[in-house]
């Protein structure tokens, strides 16, 4: 039983940070209808960068976090700029393919630029665990959670309550609509672009914190945000974290009981949720059902 609820208490931390990293995707999405594939390798990047600041540099820990962050806006709003705001008003399709080339571009100047060897992200979170009763989590994990769940509760906040947040959520439902409306729908996609890098660099702190950076961070990134988002519904912020939960227990569960017999189980298990999310409830638990009339 202790075991259980050490894995139970364990998939719910580590579900707090998965859906910081859904998150960055789905105000992309739901602002621009644009999927970015690329978000993993952006994340990637955004974790090198962190840690070429603190290593490398020696910065001091708030100046390294505040040069990573606003780099990290500067990189969201060139990103829209020059690769998608040329875009607007393509298929989809177009635009995904154009994020997938944006994540092979990253993933190739992280790699000439740093080499792509693993990095240790520096101690600047607590160690140690903590023990209750017979359940024992690090405080590494539980402070990650902290400050995951903390941005995205403020999203949240700001999404439905903010004056910007309002036009991103009209922007989300039609754009043309939103422009008679006076809203400037370019500024709206470039914000949404600036908090999805934003929320990039800070998930990669916490996963550089959590695990090690190197080039697979991108893609592990990317594959737990995709279940999560998709079993959450792309329309739903608060399925994101439903969703992100959800994922984080079962990984964790998963590697309690089945990885000893099924070696790697732990790493199939997104795609076997994926596949079976899209074969029940294609929009998701709280995703919006779209009807078009012909």
């Amino acid at each position: 039983m202790d075991t259980f609820l050490g894995a139970l208490v364990q998939g719910i931390l580590l579900g707090g940070v998965y859906s910081l990293l859904a998150m960055g995707v789905l105000v992309i999405y739901k602002s621009s209808k644009v999927f970015n594939i690329g978000y993993g390798e952006i994340m990637m990047f955004l974790a090198y960068f962190i840690w070429w600041l603190l290593v490398p540099r020696d910065l001091p820990l708030w100046i390294a976090l505040v040069l990573a962050l606003l780099v990290s806006i500067l990189m969201g709003l060139s990103i829209h700029r020059f690769l998608l705001r040329p875009m607007i008003g393509q298929p989809m399709m177009v635009t995904f393919m154009l994020c997938l080339l944006l994540g092979i571009a990253v993933n190739g100047v992280t790699i000439l630029w740093l080499g792509g060897f693993t990095r240790i992200m520096p101690d600047f979170l607590p160690s140690g665990n903590l023990a209750v009763g017979g359940i024992s989590v690090s405080y590494t994990l539980l402070i990650s959670f902290i400050i995951a769940i903390a941005m995205f509760v403020i999203f949240v906040l700001y999404f439905r309550y903010s004056r910007i947040g309002l036009g991103m959520r009209c922007v989300s439902e039609d754009n043309y609509i939103s422009q008679s409306l006076g809203i400037n729908v370019k500024r709206i996609f470039a914000l949404s672009w600036a908090i999805g890098c934003l929320s990039a660099a800070i998930s990669g702190i916490l996963l550089g914190s959590l695990f090690v950076v190197d080039t697979r961070i991108g893609m592990f990134a990317i594959i737990r945000a995709l279940p999560v988002l998709l079993l959450g519904g792309l329309e739903s912020i608060p399925g994101a974290l439903i969703g992100a939960i959800f994922v984080g227990v079962t990984e964790v569960l998963a590697s309690t009981y089945v990885d000893p017999h099924v070696t790697g189980f732990r790493d199939l298990l997104p795609f076997i949720l994926m596949v079976l999310i899209l074969i029940i409830r294609p929009h998701g638990l709280f995703g919006l059902r779209t009807i078009e009339r012909i």
